[in-house]
């Protein structure tokens, strides 16, 4: 694979209030030989595709502070980042193919690389204590647990950018988004 386009830095931060989000990031990117260390910069989250929210996020934070979002997609259903709903409705999407999406981005003079990665699977009924959000209810192919039970790192979106991360070119490189209306 080629190299991260951009110089890589052994540390970086990463703005999330999610202790668990961070605890994961820091697990995936030591494997690496890099440290994640967090701040908790509250951002306005934008109504859009989750490219154009990351992209938003990450213009907003400040230069090389890592900005993350993570949607659901679900066959016949535009959940998104609406985990909330999603739990309270259940019972309609149970059986579904859905997609976990993770993108990871950073501003750097004026333009914005975005990092992506994507897991298929099904929807299921919550299983696992372990994890947050949608991990209960998304088991991912080729898994017989969900991400509640288990996040190895083949099936595990935020493990996949991180590899991204590191390994690859970005996804996108798009100008900011310095205001929204």
């Amino acid at each position: 694979m080629t190299k991260n386009t951009i110089q890589p830095k052994k540390s970086w931060l990463l703005n999330t209030s999610n202790k668990g989000k961070l605890y994961e990031f820091q697990q995936y990117f030591a494997e690496y030989g890099m440290t994640i260390n967090s701040t908790e910069i509250d951002l306005k989250e934008i109504s859009a595709d989750p490219l154009t929210v990351v992209v938003h996020k990450a213009s907003q934070i400040g230069e090389e502070i890592l900005v993350e979002d993570t949607s659901l997609d679900i066959e016949g259903a535009e959940v998104g980042i609406n985990v909330r709903w999603l739990l309270d409705h259940l019972s309609t999407f149970v059986g579904r193919k859905a997609s976990q999406r993770v993108l990871l981005a950073y501003l750097k003079a004026g333009l914005v690389y975005v990092y992506e990665a994507k897991v298929d699977g099904v929807i299921v009924l919550p299983r696992g204590t372990g994890g947050f959000g949608f991990d209960p209810i998304f088991l991912p192919n080729g898994s017989e647990q969900t991400l509640a039970q288990a996040k190895p790192f083949a099936v595990n979106a935020r493990a996949k950018v991180v590899e991204a991360f590191v390994k690859s070119p970005p996804s996108y490189v798009t100008p900011a988004i310095n205001q929204w209306n």
